[in-house]
């Protein structure tokens, strides 16, 4: 390790002002925790990669030299960057693990000061639970590597943080799809179209405030399309061109089945594969074990949202970010359904909907203990 792989270190180690509201010995604690647990990650990657298939080599080591044929979004973007810091600062292979993580740990602590306010503001005591869901294995795996998942999880993260407060940290809010922009331009698209419904939504505001909210993301639409047309030739206003885009993603689902694949399956089963798989009968292996135990968790949000559905409703309709995250979750999840095939690829490319998903859980959570004085001391 070289002084670069430090400098993705100490990046982590600013985060911890911001980490929390009120410092103390059980934030410090989980702080640290979530450091080490996703530097350990990082390592184990870096080591487990050696000998898997990952898109790490490509990044580092630009073995088709796409550095030198110029700049692009999505896959040339990570390549470029990574390839620009070489030139500039140096660092091993290492090294740029180390520096990529950094990322998706500081999605992880948006998603830790996200919590701590949501609890804070309601006025009710933070249970233990809502640090150890920041533990969970996708969380760290996938945004450990060099890569698209850490700052594509980052920006999500960042982006249901800003809609918390969106007059006062809408530069947090263009950063982050900003940042959906030059990894995945389609998701910055998603984002933006999240944000657009939810301010149509919100009968709060006035309207001038409205009109110039969905003004502002009206405009960045039209350059994230524009983008899309460039980098993937999709053009978003065509119907049959969308169509042709997934068909495509389709036929790559065909090269590279792995035997874990439901091609041929309905959409409802891609949609609960994509979702709670594996799931113990099928984990195959120590890491689906695990996964399997995280499904636990993502069936227990699906059944909380599903059984409390009469609170799901209201704080979608009143609440900005409840309705962001519940749009953006959505529409996620149901594209990556439509092009699913793989258990693995699944689980990877669903961590970019975890940072929506958890709030909206933990804020269900919140409001009933917010609740729950009142329904005790109701007459019956």
């Amino acid at each position: 390790m070289t002084a670069v792989g430090a400098m993705g270190i100490l990046i982590c180690m600013l985060a911890y002002p911001f980490a929390v509201r009120r410092h103390g010995g059980l934030r410090l604690a989980v702080f640290s925790g979530l450091l080490l647990a996703h530097l350990a990650t990082a390592i184990f990657y870096y080591v487990w990669q050696q000998t898997n298939t990952s898109d790490a080599p490509l990044y580092y080591y630009d073995q088709y030299g796409f550095y030198g044929r110029g700049f692009g979004f999505s896959t040339i973007f990570v390549i470029y960057f990574v390839q620009y810091l070489r030139d500039l600062i140096g660092g091993t292979y290492l090294d740029y693990f180390l520096l990529f993580q950094a990322t998706g740990f500081w999605a992880v602590i948006f998603m830790m000061r996200m919590f701590e306010e949501i609890y804070e503001d309601l006025g009710v005591h933070q249970p233990l639970w809502t640090y150890a869901i920041l533990f969970l294995p996708s969380l760290h795996f996938w945004t450990s590597p060099i890569g698209k998942d850490g700052p594509l999880v980052l920006a999500a993260a960042m982006a249901a943080w800003g809609t918390i407060n969106i007059t006062r940290r809408w530069p947090i809010l263009a950063f982050a799809f900003i940042v959906m922009v030059c990894f995945r331009p389609h998701i910055a698209l998603i984002g933006l179209s999240s944000l657009a419904f939810a301010l149509v939504l919100d009968k709060r505001n006035s309207m001038r405030v409205r009109v110039a909210l969905i003004a502002t993301v009206v405009f960045g639409l039209a350059a994230v399309a524009g983008t899309l047309r460039s980098t993937f030739s999709v053009d978003v206003t065509s119907a049959g061109s969308v169509s042709d885009f997934f068909a495509t993603q389709a036929q790559t689902a065909q090269l590279f089945d792995t035997g874990s694949a439901v091609l041929n399956a309905s959409f409802p089963v891609r949609l609960v594969s994509l979702l709670v798989r594996p799931f113990f009968l099928d984990a195959g292996s120590a890491l689906g074990l695990l996964a399997s135990f995280e499904n636990l968790l993502v069936a227990t949000m699906l059944i909380t949202f599903v059984a409390k559905f009469k609170l799901f409703r209201d704080s979608f309709q009143r609440v900005l970010f409840f309705r962001y995250a519940a749009i953006f979750s959505a529409i996620v999840l149901l594209l990556l359904a439509m092009v699913y095939y793989n258990v693995g690829l699944g689980l990877r490319q669903r961590t970019m909907a975890f940072p929506t998903l958890l709030v909206m859980f933990v804020t269900m959570w919140a409001l009933l203990a917010k609740m729950r004085p009142t329904l005790i001391s109701a007459p019956a």
